[in-house]
């Protein structure tokens, strides 16, 4: 096969296939994407779809979802494939030990064309990627369609002097392009072509449902504190000061696209509103007046709706219109300073609109976050409380059943802290403390077997051990909270206790073998506990470890 342009989506961890990483909580936030994050960055759909209609071969390859297939072999597979450029994204931190691995196996099969990094983490660590990986040719800092599209264009010429936003490397020194102010709308771009993706059938569905995603805008007005798409950020690293907006038609457009390839879910994500009334209004009015086919809408809420708005979004033909908003804390200080300027009482004002607008086809969906400044064990509790009022409103219930909630709470794990955000960028400020400061210690830390070592940070009141206890402790009180409203049975309760039984158990082992110096031993003893997981003996390690260990290290000495 010889492509222009490979855009090639990594997984987190090159090797999860030999390497035991024990994922705890973090598995339950991802369980459709997986530990691996096999979802690729929407911006390789703009990318790609971008060069295509200018005439270029290209291909989006889920490396990520491939390797799920235990027989796939990465380098075979890259070896044959024949480009000019192998664009690889590095857009999300956990992919930092992933992207770096395939970079390599790129250049070691293919060392004449350009291997180039790109998205929001290759942005902000450009210059050490430049300087510490060699195998690796250029970054894209920032927006990627305009320069991706001029390097093709140049590619020939190997002048890369006037590609905007490009970094790269000439004569053993590391050169730095100037950014180009990003553009006004997003309605030159499109990203809804996915049969440019190889390998994408467990990436596309949500249950038996196949969904994907419409930005309503790219940039962001608001300041969250550990965002890496706040204002300040892409003001900083991308030269934005403001949102671009996809006009309300071609978000129709997009969604009938998606239909026209089976897709029948859709997330516009990113508040409509920042867009403005007479935005919000076209965009709804424009969604009322298409007859759509399609069985859910997702909806990003960056702050409680008034009931009008709740109102309008009645008049949206889905068979759903699912809704979510992230009030982060149950703690009014704690959400103020994270950058949500609601107090829980505006916040059940609104859940309570919500509920009288008495429509089956709705449903909210409140995330909150553990890991957050100011975090402890009072406002963690205040937390709680409040997922316990929220629940509470489903008051519909009836005692030993199992009914469909109108409003729902999650939670999720901070295992890491965006780079570019505000909290990473001025941590001592904001309270937080770096474990991973460069990239080179993201790239290293996704390589400790235990979640709990993937936090990359602590903050003034919470260290990593008493971060990953409040995500155990949070997952189990979710759950009991979820049998308490009749939300799910018995057994789904049993299940879910005896994995976080399990999980606080592999914990304390896992402290006790990373410190252990020889690495074959560790090694060794890491693998015993995986065994007494898969044998399901983890719940008496004692007895399984001293059995285990005995046949397992006779085996070791030969």
């Amino acid at each position: 096969m010889s492509l222009d342009v490979l855009f090639i989506h990594p997984p987190s961890v090159y090797d999860f296939r030999k390497k035991t990483l024990f994922t705890g909580p973090i598995a339950r936030t991802v369980p459709l994407l997986t530990p691996v994050y096999i979802c690729i960055p929407i911006g390789f759909i703009s990318m790609g779809e971008y060069l295509f209609r200018h005439g270029y071969k290209i291909k989006i390859s889920n490396i990520a979802e491939r390797m799920l297939n235990m027989k796939f072999n990465v380098e075979d597979f890259i070896s044959k494939i024949e480009a000019d450029i192998f664009g690889i994204d590095l857009h999300w931190c956990v992919h930092s030990h992933g992207a770096i691995e395939v970079a390599k196996i790129c250049k070691k099969y293919h060392p004449n064309s350009l291997i180039v990094l790109g998205g929001l983490t290759a942005t902000k660590f450009y210059s050490e990627i430049l300087e510490q990986y060699p195998f690796i040719d250029m970054v894209i800092r920032g927006e990627a369609e305009e320069p991706i599209l001029s390097l093709i264009n140049t590619y020939n010429q190997k002048n890369f002097s006037k590609i905007p936003n490009l970094s790269y490397r000439k004569n053993g020194k590391i050169k730095i392009n100037e950014i180009k102010k990003p553009c006004n709308n997003l309605d030159n771009y499109n990203f809804t072509k996915l049969d440019l993706i190889e390998i994408k059938e467990k990436m596309l569905y949500f249950g038996k449902t196949k969904f994907w995603h419409i930005p309503v805008c790219r940039g962001c007005i608001y300041n969250c504190l550990t965002c890496g798409g706040s204002n300040y950020s892409y003001q900083k690293y991308f030269q934005r000061d403001k949102p671009a907006f996809r006009s309300p038609n071609k978000i129709v457009e997009d969604i009938n696209y998606l239909i026209e390839q089976h897709i029948k879910s859709v997330f516009l994500f990113q508040d409509i509103r920042m867009g403005g009334k007479k935005y919000v209004k076209s965009v709804i009015n424009d969604l009322k007046n298409e007859k759509l086919d399609i069985e859910n809408i997702t909806l990003e809420l960056f702050y409680p709706a008034s009931k009008n708005f709740l109102e309008d979004l009645k008049s949206i033909p889905a068979q759903l219109i699912y809704l979510t908003i992230s009030p982060e804390s149950g703690n009014n200080n704690v959400r103020k300073v994270q950058g949500r300027e609601y107090s829980t009482l505006e916040l059940l004002k609104f859940i309570n609109n919500f509920k009288s607008i008495k429509d089956e086809r709705f449903i909210l969906n409140n995330f909150f976050m553990i890991g957050l400044k100011g975090q402890n064990k009072d406002t963690i509790n205040e937390t709680w409380k409040l997922w316990d009022s929220i629940l509470g409103i489903n008051k519909n219930s009836i005692e030993g059943t199992i009914h469909k909630p109108i409003v729902l709470t999650e939670f999720d794990v901070m295992t890491y802290l965006d780079p570019g955000s505000i909290a990473f960028d001025f941590s001592e400020k904001y309270g937080y403390k770096l474990f991973f400061k460069n990239f080179s210690d993201y790239q290293k830390g996704m390589l400790n077997p235990s979640w709990k070592y993937w936090f990359s940070y602590e903050t003034n009141q919470l260290n990593r051990s008493n971060l990953a206890n409040i995500a155990l402790n949070s997952w189990e009180m979710i759950i009991k909270l979820y049998k308490k409203h009749h939300l799910i049975t018995d057994e789904q309760m049993t299940i879910e206790l005896k994995k976080i039984k399990v999980n606080r158990i592999i914990i304390k082992e896992l402290d006790k073998i990373l410190q252990i110096k020889n690495s074959k031993r560790q090694e060794l003893k890491i693998q015993i506990l995986k065994n007494a997981i898969d044998d399901n003996k983890i719940l008496n390690f004692s007895w399984t470890l001293k059995n285990k260990f005995i046949d397992i290290y006779e085996k070791f000495k030969k």
